[in-house]
Parts: C-alpha cells; structure tokens; sequence
C-alpha cells in the first residue's frame, strides 16, 4: 500500500491531481476506468490487492494517463531508465509531466563521450524537459516549448544546439529533429521520427549535422520515383551550369549553411566563420551560374531538392 500512497504523492506534485485510495463505484469495471458525474477512479493492482484510486475530474483522456503514471510507477525497475522505456514505447513514466504541452524532440548523436552530452543536456534542461541515454551514442532531448520561446522552430534550435554542443564536447555531433510533439503522449511517435531522420539523413547526406524527419520524409519520396521521373527533371533543371555548382564545394558549402540557417545572412556566415560579404559574395555567384537566387524562399527550394535528386542518381 505504501508505493501506491508514493505513487499518487508523486502524480499529484507533477499534475496538481488529488487522488485518494477509496472504496470502488458498483459498476467499476476491475482493472479498468470508471467515469462518473463528478468524479472518476481507476483500480490497480499491488501484489495481491486490488486498489481503487479516485479522482476529482471526469476527463478519460486524464485519467487514462493517470493511471498509466500510477501503473508505470508501481512496475519501475530500478535498472532501467523509464524516460528511455516511454519513449521506446512503454508506459508513461514518473518523471514526464502529464499535460498538453508541446515538445521539441531530438535524437542527440556524438561518436565519443555520451554521458558527457546527457550531462550537458541535464544541466540545460529546464523542469519540465527531459532527456535520457537511449545507446552508446545516441541521446534523446525533448524540450518543452514556451509562448515566449526564442526560437521559432525545432529545426532553428537544433543548429544552436549542436554548436553549443560541438564547442564543448569532443567528437562529431549530429542531432536529428522529430519536429513538435503535441502533448506527453506523441513524445514517442515523434522520438522514433527524429531517430529515424538521424540514421537515414546520415546515411544519405553524411556531410551535414542535422537532420529533418520532414526532409527525410521527403528524400523517402524522391528516392521512389521512377528513374526515369528523376532523368527528366535531372535533364529540365540540372543543365550543365548547374552540375558545375554541385561540384564546387566552397559554393556548395555556402549554400547549405545559408539554407540551413532560414536564409539568414549573419546566422550562415557566423556558422561558417567567414566575413558576410564573402557569403553574399558566393550568393550572388551561385544566380549567376544557376539562375536560381537563393534569397528567395522558392528558389532555394529548387536549389535544395534540386540537389537532393542529385545525389540520388
């Protein structure tokens, strides 16, 4: 009885939800939820005993995470770690907040020192993110989102990550983005796309640090098509000035990082430790090739899908 008491100690500290143990409503379905007028309840099961838990809310969606929080906690094992557990698809753990709120979700890669990212990420960790080892190189950070957030996107606060990270551990750091999770129960889903863009960006653009689920999502397409779709367009676009660019990496090199950084002008060149004269500089040659100027959102576009299909043939 006692880890039940901790364990509705612990949900009502991180969901403000005052449960109590008390006698079961007739039509309690055993092991089940019951959803009254006023109140609603769920039993769980500790040994031999099967307890009845209320609740001062009628929600299902609420209660249904209530008490998988309770169910999670009363089955931690001491050796594994329930955050890396959740988000490989097991139930909700102790430490992750039951609510609504929105997450960035990353998959964090460095080929040397895991437990020195993990504890770069927990020291940046604000109380209500978390972030667990899920291998020998691959950490998981989900970051809850604020109204007043300075980033406006997962993808923009990967690249500062992954700086701040590549300054302060040794070895290559590469972050895949799984986009926003919206509410504790897409963390999972979103966790398994971030990882997924990690293993299969990297494996098709080894020279980049990030990588988008979206992108990825989009390279999957492109790979699909026949090959003789990816001729014709090869044949429509990328003429022989353009192949010329392609090959070019100072100019290739620019390009990614003026992309990469929502065609920023001071963001990419900072990244790319050059004067930004000799970022527009490389800019203004990639139209003059090209034709294409990458200032403009639909024109990058094209550069970047462009370059993608590239590589694909």
């Amino acid at each position: 009885m006692k880890r039940i008491e901790s364990a509705i100690e612990m949900l009502k500290k991180i969901s403000g939800i005052s449960a109590e143990i008390s006698a079961p409503a007739s039509d309690t379905p055993i092991g089940g939820i019951y959803i009254g007028k006023d109140s609603s309840g769920f039993t769980v099961n500790d040994g031999d005993n099967t307890v009845y838990i209320s609740l001062p809310v009628t929600d299902t969606a609420t209660v249904a995470l209530a008490r998988e929080y309770v169910l999670s906690a009363l089955n931690a094992k001491t050796d594994v770690d329930p955050v890396r557990a959740f988000l490989e698809g097991g139930a909700l753990p102790p430490s992750v907040r039951i609510g609504k709120n929105d997450y960035y979700v990353f998959a964090v890669h460095c080929t040397t020192r895991n437990k020195r990212v993990y504890e770069y990420l927990v020291a940046m960790a604000a109380p209500d993110d978390f972030v667990a080892i899920m291998s020998d190189t691959v950490t998981a950070f989900c970051k809850k989102t604020e109204e007043d957030n300075d980033y406006q996107s997962a993808g923009e606060f990967a690249i500062v990550l992954q700086e701040n990270l590549s300054e302060e551990i040794e070895g290559k750091i590469k972050i895949g983005v799984g986009g926003v999770a919206h509410g504790t129960t897409e963390l999972p889903l979103y966790y398994s796309h971030a990882k997924s863009a990690l293993v299969g960006g990297a494996e098709f653009d080894p020279n980049s640090d990030i990588y988008s689920y979206k992108e990825y999502a989009l390279i999957k397409v492109l790979s699909e098509l026949p090959s003789s779709t990816k001729d014709r367009y090869v044949k429509t676009v990328l003429d022989r000035n353009f192949r010329a660019v392609l090959a070019d990496e100072e100019l290739m090199t620019a390009a990614d990082a003026f992309i990469k950084h929502s065609l920023n002008i001071s963001e990419a060149s900072r990244s790319m430790y050059v004067h930004r004269n000799t970022l527009i500089y490389r800019i203004d040659k990639i139209e003059k090739i090209t034709g294409l100027n990458i200032r403009n959102f639909n024109d990058a576009m094209t550069f970047r899908i462009a370059y993608l299909i590239s590589k694909m043939i």
